[in-house]
């Protein structure tokens, strides 16, 4: 496909079904029937540029059907502490741009995060992180093996040359995921509704 410029697009104004896009803004989260502000007149390369019609942010629908920014990838958890809700959101991030790698980086790096969050010295050995959060029990015998995967993932995106697997990125943040959940969502969900109850 050749490049048309200003030519090939063209503007629309809300009269017509091609005026309305339906999508999931990665802005607010939300299932939009979403405005087409423009898109291009070929009918083999569509690409659309839309604007949500909740928070008014925008995206770009390209021509392999994609938009972008994507949602982030997995669950978004609440009661998380700064540095590491913005390390969460990081790797949640890299998912959607198949960045795999960088995402089981990131998730290795958030284990640091939540055990200097939780009184380790930063900068220390990183196997010494595990064994704090262990010796202090927020991470189990029985988590252990599951957090093993997070740092053994994370040592692999860094040391080996080969690709990452999509797959493999999806099981990785899900620990993560799921690790986060133990040590801070339940515990603000507690409070939370501990208050709601008047208790």
């Amino acid at each position: 496909m050749t490049f048309e410029g200003h030519k090939s697009i063209i503007r629309l104004d809300g009269s017509t079904s091609a005026s309305w896009y339906p999508y999931k803004c990665a802005t607010c989260g939300r299932d939009v029937s979403g405005a087409v502000v423009a898109k291009t007149t070929s009918v083999a390369h569509v690409v659309r540029w839309l604007q949500c019609p909740n928070c008014s942010d925008g995206a770009v629908q390209r021509m392999d059907g994609n938009i972008y920014p994507g949602v982030a990838f997995g669950m978004k958890l609440e009661g998380l502490p700064g540095e590491v809700e913005a390390a969460y959101t990081e790797a949640r991030n890299c998912m959607v741009v198949d960045a795999y790698g960088a995402c089981e980086l990131v998730c290795r790096k958030i284990l640091m995060c939540v055990a200097v969050e939780k009184g380790a010295k930063e900068g220390e050995p990183f196997s010494s992180y595990l064994t704090y959060l262990g010796e202090r029990g927020f991470i189990t015998d029985a988590m252990m093996g599951w957090v093993e995967i997070i740092r053994e993932n994370g040592n692999k995106a860094t040391h080996k040359i080969e690709k990452v697997a999509k797959e493999r990125a999806e099981s990785t943040i899900m620990f993560t995921a799921e690790l986060l959940r133990i040590v801070y969502e339940m515990e603000f969900m507690a409070k939370k509704y501990g208050k709601a109850a008047g208790k």
